[in-house]
């Protein structure tokens, strides 16, 4: 039995799906990478939010409620991860869709997984770590996590 901290193993992640986006030869390697960036935001975002800090995604649904005009329905954060929700099941029992209704998914597979690295990159950013959990973060990760460049 192995003993890992989610938040070096999600600093490991993000390397990983760094490298697939960046050198993606097929849409299994943009999958892949939106894959892993909605996990790394699944960990670190929920430890964003236990420090009282709002996500990437926190963020863009209260800008989008703001900036919306009456009638257009409020934007909750699972609008922006709804690729990456769909790519990880099928099917919706709360909303009465069957599996077999949910097989077909239509998406810009390189912009999602540009979105999803830079919420994760921005989230990541923003948690309070221990030097020692830091100490444990590769130095390709600390390059990719100061790096001002957008996946975009």
């Amino acid at each position: 039995m192995v003993k890992l901290n989610k938040i070096v193993v999600a600093s490991e992640m993000y390397v990983e799906a760094h490298n697939r986006f960046s050198n993606a030869n097929s849409d299994i390697d943009y999958i892949t990478s939106i894959l892993l960036s909605g996990s790394i935001i699944g960990i670190v975002g929920e430890l964003l939010k236990e420090q009282g800090g709002k996500t990437t995604h926190q963020n863009l649904a209260r800008m989008s409620n703001f900036l919306a005009e009456d009638g257009d329905g409020i934007q909750k954060e699972g609008f922006f991860r709804a690729v990456y929700n769909s790519l990880k099941h099928a099917g919706y029992t709360k909303r009465n869709v069957k599996a077999s209704d949910d097989l077909l998914i239509c998406a810009d597979l390189r912009l999602e997984a540009a979105r999803m690295l830079d919420a994760a990159k921005s989230d990541f950013n923003e948690i309070k770590v221990s030097f020692d959990i830091k100490s444990k973060w590769s130095s390709k990760f600390i390059s990719l996590l100061e790096s001002i460049d957008s996946y975009e």
